[in-house]
């Protein structure tokens, strides 16, 4: 498992801030979350310009316009759960996602940290974010895994 720590490695991109010199300054970005409103093939690749060497993206609104934009890239794209969404309607809708376990209602969570089901998420998805506790409590199965957890600090958003 590799972590992903978020403002280094991990770092949210939109219109007001897609030029900062601090961002620029990280020798290599591993995830960049695109939260523009408008997004364009320009936008986005004035972004990808920016940071040459990220190669995955997240997205969790606009997925139609992104989807569009970032098929015709050679990146790699996950869509992320939003806030209290409907978890089982999300699966089936996505393919390349990042479970964000702290925007999961109290009972999926619960649901998807059983150990068996918890393996089985990890299985089939490559990059996951939950916080400290989950983590620690975890942390036998997540040693195993060949894929990115985003390590949340209590009131982070991701």
């Amino acid at each position: 498992m590799r972590i992903t720590s978020v403002n280094t490695d991990y770092i949210k991109i939109n219109e007001t801030n897609y030029n900062s010199e601090v961002f620029q300054k990280i020798p290599r970005v591993h995830l960049i979350k695109l939260d523009f409103l408008n997004p364009t093939f320009t936008l986005i690749n004035n972004v990808m310009n920016l940071f040459p060497k990220t190669n995955r993206f997240v997205v969790d609104n606009n997925i139609k316009e992104y989807n569009s934009i970032l098929r015709r890239t050679e990146k790699k794209y996950y869509v992320m759960n939003k806030e209290n969404s409907d978890i089982i309607s999300f699966l089936r809708k996505n393919n390349k996602i990042l479970l964000n376990f702290m925007n999961m209602k109290k009972e999926e969570r619960d649901f998807f940290m059983m150990d068996r089901i918890f393996d089985d998420i990890l299985k089939n998805t490559e990059v996951i974010a939950l916080n400290k506790k989950i983590y620690n409590e975890k942390i036998e199965i997540l040693d195993k895994w060949k894929g990115n957890a985003i390590i949340l600090n209590s009131g982070d958003k991701i």
